[in-house]
């Protein structure tokens, strides 16, 4: 991004000063075409030129769509700018031409095209404007041009299929006051946001199919009665009104912006349909005179409610902005109807704070939660109240929740502001995650207690050397996309007690996280590998979903990251998005698989043993187990296979795979576990085979029938030279690499 003009003079007030002047030239023909935008919008009859874009932006999705990487995104995203600009004029102005002027099909080829010059500049100016404030504040050029970037770019902080889950959750707090304010339970509510986001998805393609299936019909009965077709279709609408029906309402959904009528498509009421959309010439700021004036650099009307009304009808010209926007509208809507403020921030706040052992419920099965839990601050004495902390096996999360607003501040017209809301939640969340790392530091052991009729009680004690990895997580309602992923770069923010990072996520993140990683050892290994690109500094990924995508398909890729890391300045990964989009395109999404690691079948059996029996140290075995690259993966499988039916003539065998983190393990007969004497001597034996300091040791036991009953493991340091008996094992271990070196 620094590099986007090699003219610029190297001297960095010289250079500073080249592009604070290349902004204000791209400031000012951005507020050029943006008027140009508008005029050639209004000259339009608004549901005409609604529906007219929208076909074309479904078009380009079948034209473009390609099975392996789906459609052009590219070109996907000139329309949606498109379809985001009609909101925001009609937001700001009343319609000059209504429905009864015929669309000027050539006005719209020249307003795409300057849509698309808005577009290029807005982007130039992120570019030129940010290499201009480099490091301005404590902040990097690479940091302010992501925001600047996404809040123009970036729509959809949620994928649509999962709106009813959201919604449903977020609003369930609300019952009392949505009933009041709009005649609706959140459960209906969120059903209705549903059914807008499905109709924008699918609503366009479910019309063609309709009208398709129509006129089959209407050619079938022409065929087989050998009548005109005009007349079976006149015959067949006037004997069946939903035949009739249902063609107008396909020709609609097709050509008239139908599928963004937010009155058919929805059974919201017409209180919060008010609620979620502007009147035409409603908003006045965005084409307020000032700089900036109607560019992207503003802040869009549809930030703030995402509808519109055009005649008697409510519409939506995007289905991104339903997504982003509908949440806070209702907020805002219910603020403005009943004296709900307190009472809202105060139930979003547990909305939020309960979000990760709800939504975790299943891979959380078994853990000690306590919520709302205190303990003394270690600085000042003072009592201080800790959200959430979990307590699982050797795994400790923290999670400090933010309910927050979304920031409504654009970077560009006030990035102090911007910045400041941003800041307030991930550091404020951040330092309280800290303080309560600092108390469990404190002492060898530390109590929790619960406030209850003004009395502490304690509830616990937590045992530092128990844990094992500690997650100190900041949650919010919405992600704070590109700052929660970017969380670590902030000046600010460090590992806690110097080994721990602090990991920025959202609820949105949840529902996501929660399909992808269904079983508890992947939550954890996933959380531990998140945790580690944490802690890289100058690793760079979008948003939380970009590293599910590079978990599910890279694995370890804090480990690529670190070795990129090391023969260069900054690493970016971008587009590990796309398996997690994929999965969720189509109708048929929730019946497709859902992309995962892949395992060999003995490994994943051995895997949803150690889940099911969860013997002692089994998170760590699990962790280690899932550590494994591929080719390690299947050689592990394939021994066990092989070794499995030698259990008829041994009632035990072992194995040892070697590496930095060397593992053994025993196949056994049911009950033929080995000694704790013969297990530690042959795991110090294989650390000294290795050099490892220690073993990590798993025993499977297998039935007659050839199932795994049990699982047992541990870790055995490896011994001391000072042992007596440490030249002993160091002779075996140098007879058996020898013998290894022999066998190749």
């Amino acid at each position: 991004m620094i590099g986007i003009d090699p003219a610029a003079p190297k001297d960095a007030a010289a250079r500073r000063a080249h592009f604070l002047k290349s902004a204000e030239q791209l400031r000012h023909d951005m507020e050029a075409l943006s008027l140009d935008v508008r005029d050639l919008v209004l000259a339009q009859p608004p549901v005409q030129l609604l529906g007219y874009v929208l076909s074309l932006f479904q078009m380009a999705n079948m034209s473009t769509f390609d099975e392996e990487h789906g459609p052009d995104r590219e070109v996907l995203k000139t329309f949606q700018f498109a379809l985001e600009y009609h909101h925001a004029v009609w937001s700001s102005h009343s319609p000059s031409a209504d429905e009864s002027v015929a669309l000027d099909e050539a006005g719209v080829t020249t307003l795409m095209e300057t849509l698309e010059r808005l577009s290029s500049t807005s982007l130039l100016y992120c570019m030129a404007s940010s290499a201009a404030a480099t490091d301005e504040g404590g902040r990097s050029a690479e940091t302010e041009f992501h925001a600047k970037s996404a809040w123009m770019l970036i729509r959809g902080h949620r994928y649509q299929v999962l709106e009813g889950e959201f919604f449903s959750y977020v609003l369930e707090p609300h019952s009392e006051a949505l009933r009041e304010a709009y005649g609706m339970e959140p459960k209906a509510i969120a059903d209705g946001l549903q059914n807008i986001s499905d109709t924008f998805r699918s609503g366009f393609s479910d019309a063609v199919e309709t009208m398709m299936d129509g006129m089959d019909r209407a050619f079938a009965e022409a065929e087989s009665s050998g009548a005109d077709l005009e007349a079976v279709v006149e015959k067949l609408k006037a004997s069946e009104p939903e035949y009739a029906a249902g063609i107008a309402a396909s020709l609609k959904d097709m050509f008239f912006g139908g599928v963004c009528n937010l009155s058919r498509h929805s059974s919201l009421s017409a209180s919060l349909l008010e609620d979620l959309s502007f009147e035409p010439g409603q908003d006045e700021r965005f084409f307020a005179e000032g700089e900036f004036a109607g560019t992207p650099m503003r802040t869009l009307p549809a930030r703030s409610r995402p509808g519109i009304k055009l005649g008697d009808e409510f519409y939506a010209t995007d289905g991104q902005f339903i997504r982003d926007s509908a949440y806070r509208a209702i907020q805002w809507g219910l603020w403005k109807r009943l004296p709900y403020r307190d009472e809202w921030l105060k139930r979003q706040a547990r909305v939020v704070e309960q979000a990760f052992p709800r939504i975790f419920a299943t891979q959380l099965s078994g853990a000690q939660i306590y919520e709302s839990v205190y303990y003394r601050d270690p600085q000042t004495g003072d009592w201080t109240e800790a959200d959430l902390v979990i307590v699982l096996e050797d795994v400790l999360i923290i999670v400090e929740a933010k309910a927050g607003v979304m920031p409504m501040q654009s970077p560009a017209t006030n990035f102090a502001s911007h910045e400041r809301v941003i800041h307030g939640l991930i550091i404020e969340a951040y330092r309280q995650c800290g303080r309560f790392l600092d108390y469990l530091a404190s002492s060898p052991a530390v109590p929790l207690f619960s406030l209850k009729e003004g009395e502490y009680v304690e509830v616990t004690r937590l045992l530092r050397t128990a844990f094992r990895r500690l997650f100190p997580i900041g949650l919010t309602v919405e992600a704070f996309t590109p700052f929660s992923a970017m969380a670590k770069e902030l000046p600010e923010i460090a590992p806690l007690l110097g080994a721990h990072p602090f990991m920025s996520m959202s609820v949105d993140d949840l529902f996501v996280l929660t399909r992808f990683l269904p079983k508890t050892g992947e939550l954890i290994h996933y959380l531990e590998v998140r945790q580690a690109v944490a802690g890289l500094r100058k690793a760079l990924l979008f948003d939380e979903t970009d590293h599910l995508g590079a978990y599910v398909t890279k694995n370890r890729f804090d480990q690529d990251i670190r070795e990129q890391l090391e023969t260069a300045d900054q690493v970016t990964w971008s587009h590990f998005s796309d398996v997690v989009d994929r999965y969720f395109e189509g109708p048929d999404w929730s019946a497709k698989p859902i992309p995962a690691q892949p395992y060999p079948e003995a490994m994943h059996v051995l895997l949803e043993a150690l889940d099911r029996i969860r013997p002692g140290g089994w998170l760590e075995m699990d962790a280690a187990l899932r550590d494994m690259g591929s080719d390690m993966r299947e050689d592990l499988a394939r021994i066990i296979t092989d070794l499995m039916p030698t259990l008829t003539h041994h009632p035990r065998r072992r194995f040892q795979l070697g590496g930095d983190d060397p593992i053994q393990i025993w196949v056994c007969r049911q009950g033929a576990f080995p000694s704790n004497a013969d297990l530690r001597a042959h795991a110090e034996t294989g650390c000294l085979i290795d050099g490892a300091r220690r073993m990590a040791v798993l025993m499977m036991g297998v039935d007659p029938r050839g199932r795994v009953s049990g699982v047992a493991c541990t870790f055995v340091p490896a011994p001391s030279i000072l042992r007596t008996d440490y030249g002993t094992l160091k002779a075996e271990a140098d007879r058996l690499r020898a013998r290894a070196v022999a066998t190749r």
